[in-house]
């Protein structure tokens, strides 16, 4: 007879429905509009989605009021012909409650894609100008990168950026890469021409004084040119508009395209699995340092730059090491990895790596070629132990490693 009883109760709680949720609920894969705005929570924080069933949702709790921006001059979304607008979780499903109007999310357009705003908000390391990439939303400023920018050799120093543990695997892997942008910074230089391979090739045959030496440095074939190497990478950030907004050229430098798609793109792919992972929001710090030597005709080690100012100034150089800092706020740990951003070297010595190397203990980065020169030869140090040798890198003291 209990027995029974257990069946009948077990029975009934099968059948029972599911609770209902009003919850509203946006599927980005289904209903996104063409170009969609930002939700902005009562924090300042633009809402992301989350990876549901390999589904991007934005989740918005019953009663939630948002923010709904179309950012840059004269956007607007078109169903209210505003710019800002507030929205309301009104009713479980799929639309927000704007105004009188209740609106499937599908119709949540602005006339514009939104556009980010670049500000300049001080002076960092030695002769650096401190910028700011990120959203106005009325009178409030969402932070999404901070650069340091020497104006004066159209060199950036260093970057820094979140990636969000919670939402970066719904990340917009549609969203086509707009080109670079000046943003009105290189005045007076002809940046896309430096980094074009006609450009390459001659600033590297000036320097080494023989076009045919410069031919064995810039070698197509082996990947041996050199890209725009993203600092703050668009993958590190999750909806189109925010991706879009890493597409300037001060959030760039001149990288090998053997190393950019080689060990760097391993540990940026690395790094954004951790936060995965782990769930949670890791702060990013990635940055060059010196500059690239290649041998010239007489084999003396000669800088190489890009680009010239009308007063035949060198600008624009290649960075000898590129580095990144993977700080977790939460346990106070960071590790610093640094690449060396040279395929023509023939031997790493004992003076290129500047540290003591920890990579072994990292259980979050898997090498298959982290010694090849080619691809980048990579190492790793506490930041402690960077920031005692480059003077531009985040001096959070002496933290233990993030492994």
């Amino acid at each position: 007879m209990k027995l029974l009883h257990f069946m009948v109760l077990v029975t009934a709680l099968v059948l029972l429905p599911e609770s209902t949720s009003a919850d509203c609920t946006f599927n980005l894969d289904t209903s996104s509009p063409a170009n969609p705005p930002h939700l902005v929570d009562s924090f300042g924080k633009i809402i992301q989605p989350t990876l549901q069933n390999n589904v991007r949702i934005i989740t918005l709790t019953e009663n939630q009021v948002v923010t709904v921006a179309c950012e840059g001059n004269g956007n607007v979304l078109t169903a209210t012909n505003m710019q800002i607008n507030s929205g309301k979780c009104a009713t479980a499903g799929s639309s927000l409650l704007i105004g009188t109007q209740n609106l499937e999310y599908g119709s949540l357009g602005c006339k514009t894609v939104v556009k980010e705003t670049i500000k300049e908000t001080g002076t960092c390391s030695v002769g650096g100008t401190h910028i700011e990439i990120g959203w106005q939303v009325s009178t409030r400023f969402i932070n999404q990168m901070t650069i340091c920018h020497v104006k004066s050799t159209a060199n950036t120093l260093y970057s820094i950026n979140t990636i969000s543990g919670a939402n970066i695997a719904a990340d917009d892997k549609s969203n086509l890469r707009p080109s670079f942008r000046k943003g009105g910074f290189y005045v007076g230089i002809d940046v896309d021409a430096g980094y074009s391979q006609t450009g390459q090739n001659i600033s590297v045959a000036n320097i080494v004084g023989s076009a045919g030496l410069a031919t064995t440095y810039i070698n197509l074939s082996k990947s041996y040119f050199f890209a725009r190497g993203h600092l703050s990478p668009d993958g590190d950030f999750i909806d189109a508009g925010s991706q879009d907004a890493t597409y300037y050229y001060i959030n760039a430098a001149p990288q090998w395209q053997s190393f950019n798609n080689g060990n760097w793109k391993s540990l940026e792919f690395g790094v954004r699995n951790l936060a995965i992972s782990r769930g949670f929001d890791l702060v990013i710090y990635t940055g060059t340092h010196e500059i690239l030597t290649l041998a010239d005709i007489n084999g003396i080690q000669k800088p190489i730059y890009l680009a010239k100012d009308s007063n035949n100034n060198n600008l624009l150089p290649a960075p000898k090491y590129y580095w990144k800092v993977v700080h977790d706020p939460v346990t106070n740990t960071a590790t610093a990895v640094i690449g060396i951003n040279n395929p023509h070297l023939t031997t790493i010595t004992g003076a290129d790596v500047f540290c003591a190397d920890v990579c072994n203990q990292l259980t979050w980065m898997t090498w298959t070629d982290r010694f090849e020169i080619s691809k980048g030869y990579m190492f790793c140090c506490t930041v402690e132990s960077l920031s005692n040798v480059v003077a531009h890198a985040p001096n959070l003291g002496n933290l233990n490693l993030l492994v």
